[in-house]
């Protein structure tokens, strides 16, 4: 058998040759997606400990450990409200857990930075214990907002979720193809995990980073691609409740901005601290996220979790009976499948072993596209490179 050349091609039996085909996928498919893997893969691992990061790059936030921000009295709204005099009323307040400080957010200052995830608002930050201003910032254009929108939409406006889900799925069968071709049979696993010397250094590692990290990474592109096509996968799920009820997204959001836009109507601090208690009175929970009415006659919305799970109770501003709804008890069973698979890609579930090796495998997805293009391209030139005579 001739090459086309002149030259003999060498007998390769059929299982040689589905690995070298096996090989020229994987290999084409690093070289495509060697760019936005290494943003995603990178991107991944920062945002495994978002409030950690956060807190590491705005210092100033820091409040003691015991501080519970779900005690909001009038001083804090007032606080908050002074800080934010200038850029209009508050509309909503989100609250973390014990350790966490209050943060308030103003209706709408601009419009989506870049145009992409839910308008600008400014956001301060207020001590639990003292009620005092920490750090007041826009909910958009800072670190953490670009580490979300690139890994979330690779900073593609419109297009660039489905973009995103699409790389997950080639990253899917990037990975599975590296195990067909890494895959040397059930008795030789260890054997093939061992170091070799005439691989050299990058392609040693790039083979055993990318098996003993595969499950991770085929989970999170899993994952991925499942967060980026809410409604086709809803629709596959539970097509009957898609086209009756619509499909709920899931999705990552900065602090304050994953609230509903508020119109600009102003509450006295007494106002937010009484429709507090009547939304606690209503349903005993620990309070999650605050919404002001829009207008002097709607209502406030309130997201508390209880012993019930969590519920959503709507108090009017004018007053009048709340109305809670249970979202446990009102959940589809595609939504609760989606919530799972964002805690799992998040890394929100495993603890901390899975958070580990989720930041690994995001660290090592940007060296595995780079490591696999530097030994395929030495490679090349090693065999281009004329004979010396």
């Amino acid at each position: 058998m001739t090459d086309g050349t002149g030259g003999v091609q060498p007998y390769l039996s059929p299982k040689a040759r589905a690995r070298k085909w096996w090989l020229f996928i994987h290999r084409w498919m690093g070289l495509a997606l060697l760019v936005p893997m290494a943003l995603l893969g990178l991107t991944g691992s920062a945002l495994v400990w978002p409030d950690q990061t956060e807190l590491l790059l705005n210092p100033q936030r820091a409040v003691s450990a015991e501080a519970d921000p779900a005690a909001i009295q009038a001083h804090h709204v007032a606080s908050a409200r002074e800080a934010l005099a200038r850029y209009g009323p508050m509309a909503a307040a989100m609250v973390g857990d014990v350790g966490d400080p209050i943060i308030f957010g103003t209706a709408p200052v601009a419009p989506p930075h870049m145009g992409l995830g839910p308008p600008t608002r400014m956001a301060a930050y207020i001590d639990p214990v003292t009620g005092d201003l920490l750090d007041i910032r826009r909910s958009t254009g800072d670190f953490m907002w670009f580490m979300h929108a690139i890994h979330g939409h690779l900073l593609l406006k419109n297009v660039g979720r489905p973009v995103v889900g699409a790389m997950g799925l080639l990253l899917l069968i990037s990975a599975i193809t590296g195990l067909v071709i890494w895959w040397p049979g059930r008795k030789k696993i260890l054997a093939a995990l061992k170091w070799r010397k005439w691989e050299g250094k990058a392609l040693n590692i790039h083979r055993q980073s990318g098996v003993l990290l595969s499950v991770v990474l085929i989970a999170e592109a899993f994952t991925g691609v499942w967060i980026s096509f809410p409604d086709f996968i809803a629709a596959m799920v539970e097509p009957a409740t898609a086209q009756a009820h619509g499909v709920e997204h899931t999705g990552e959001s900065a602090v304050v901005s994953n609230a509903a836009a508020a119109g600009p109507v102003e509450f006295s601090d007494e106002q937010w601290v009484a429709a507090l208690n009547a939304a606690q009175a209503a349903y005993q929970g620990r309070p999650a996220s605050i919404q002001a009415p829009a207008s002097p006659d709607g209502k406030w919305q309130f997201m508390l979790v209880g012993g019930k799970g969590p519920a959503e109770v709507l108090i009017p501003a004018q007053g009048g009976a709340a109305e809670i709804d249970f979202r446990v008890q009102t959940a589809t069973h595609s939504t609760k499948l989606a919530s799972a698979m964002s805690a799992v890609h998040a890394a929100q579930v495993g603890g901390p072993i899975w958070q580990w090796l989720t930041f690994l495998s995001g660290l090592f997805l940007a060296f595995l596209s780079l490591s696999g293009i530097y030994v395929w391209g030495k490679r090349k030139l090693r065999h281009r490179r004329p004979a010396s005579l």
